[in-house]
């Protein structure tokens, strides 16, 4: 592929909207109408091996993984689905003539074949393809380690004669070895794209979660982590995928409304008879050369613009413009690090007493004794997770002359994030400065 021809065919298509998309690496093309869908084909879920998974068992992780994407992505969004994955059994329609939505699930040489049966099939807007591009269980050990500790114990005292005061303050060390620990690090990542009814890419969407599931409401039994009922504390090596799976396509759907509720936003922001277009970015080549980071770099530039500044947005560069944006990017990664196993101190309370006293005019008074002492609190080591962005940004006039420079290194837990931080601060010094603001 000629990436600087794709390049610049992504710079034009990138051409609307206006929200700091969290999360994923997003992009759209403006010109399909993407806000105003109504009714969309939901393919199954595509595995690691590319092909579509189907599991007619309700209890399956892959009828649930489905049927979550189908009820709790698209559904919360008010748009119509034809749910190929998990709900032939609730959907009426579908129920009803099962035999010709059957046609859908056809080898197709391409995606314009594929739109074709979809849209003679079910008069869609277009239809969704999520699959699974990373899913990898990491074990490992934290090893044991032994640190020195300084501990403390000490009274405090209230509401005594004296106010609040502390005594019997002891101090000491303590030799403390923090235990082994196996661990388990988990990996899932889905890549989306969305086709319109010419078989036309028109989205694309890329996350990925890298945890150890202490956050995740788990499984006990069968799933009632995701619907309701008792939890675990953490993901369980044989029952990880749809939880995870359920995290990342909320952050989806999260992007997805904001891209619905931005398109009726955006026709209200009043902006001056000012106009930016823009120029190329400078990009590293694992993310020149990476369709879903090269896509997400040009849409957020021109999408952070939108949201940022009150001037006018040449999106596709139709010669209105008289300042432009143009950046370059030296570093735009997903970096991990070893955390050491280390210990904090909590306060643990050993005991409380009241006293009555009586102050020189015969008030009654309750003074509280309170005795602490410093407690050990084991952290194994873990692997933890930084997105760092860094690059600088420039707004130039139609003469190349430099307006305004921001230049910053941005850190997040995911990339698309900090970078949208590097491109929001910019922006805000760009609007400053055009509009005064």
């Amino acid at each position: 592929m000629d990436w600087k021809k794709f390049a610049a065919s992504v710079a034009f298509a990138a051409m609307i909207p206006a929200t700091a998309f969290a999360h994923g690496e997003l992009w759209y093309d403006a010109e399909s109408h993407l806000p105003q869908f109504k009714k969309i084909v939901i393919y199954p879920l595509k595995g690691l091996d590319g092909t579509f998974k189907i599991d007619e068992n309700e209890k399956s992780e892959i009828y649930q993984a489905n049927d979550y994407f189908d009820k709790r992505f698209v559904r919360k969004l008010k748009i119509k689905t034809v749910p190929l994955g998990s709900s032939l059994k609730e959907n009426k329609d579908i129920r009803v003539d099962e035999e010709k939505y059957k046609s859908l699930y056809n080898n197709f040489s391409s995606e314009k074949e594929r739109a074709e049966t979809v849209m003679a099939v079910t008069a869609s807007n277009g239809y969704i393809i999520p699959q699974i591009n990373l899913d990898k269980l990491e074990p490992h050990r934290s090893p044991a380690k032994t640190v020195t500790v300084e501990m403390k114990s000490w009274t405090e005292e209230t509401g005594g004669p004296d106010g609040y005061k502390t005594y019997d303050e002891r101090k000491w060390t303590e030799r403390h070895t923090i235990p082994a620990q196996d661990l388990m690090l988990y990996h899932m990542g889905i890549e989306y794209n969305m086709y319109d009814r010419e078989g036309k890419k028109i989205m694309t969407y890329r996350n990925a979660e890298h945890t150890y599931g202490n956050e995740y409401g788990g499984v006990v039994g069968l799933f009632t982590g995701l619907f309701g009922g008792k939890q675990t504390k953490s993901l369980s090596p044989n029952r990880y995928h749809v939880e995870i799976f359920k995290s990342i396509v909320d952050e989806f759907r999260k992007d997805f409304k904001a891209i619905q509720d931005n398109f009726k936003d955006n026709k209200k922001k009043t902006r001056v008879p000012k106009t930016i277009g823009f120029k190329g970015i400078n990009l590293p080549s694992h993310v020149g050369s990476d369709e879903y980071s090269l896509k997400s770099a040009y849409f957020s530039m021109k999408d952070l613009a939108f949201r940022f500044t009150d001037v006018d947005i040449d999106y596709n560069n139709a010669g209105k413009a008289k300042y432009f944006v143009q950046g370059s990017i030296n570093r735009y990664s997903l970096d991990r690090h070893w955390v050491e196993p280390h210990v904090t101190l909590n306060n643990k309370l050993l005991s409380e007493d009241e006293h009555d006293w009586y102050d020189s005019s015969g008030k009654k008074h309750i003074k509280k004794i309170k005795k602490y002492v410093t407690e050990i609190v084991d952290h194994h080591g873990y692997w933890q997770y930084t997105a760092t962005v860094g690059g600088t940004f420039n707004l130039i006039d139609a003469n190349g002359r430099v307006l305004v420079t921001h230049s910053a290194v941005e850190t997040d837990d995911k990339v698309a994030d900090a970078y949208r931080h590097l491109l929001k601060d910019f922006y805000k010094d760009v609007n400053k400065l055009l509009v005064g603001k």
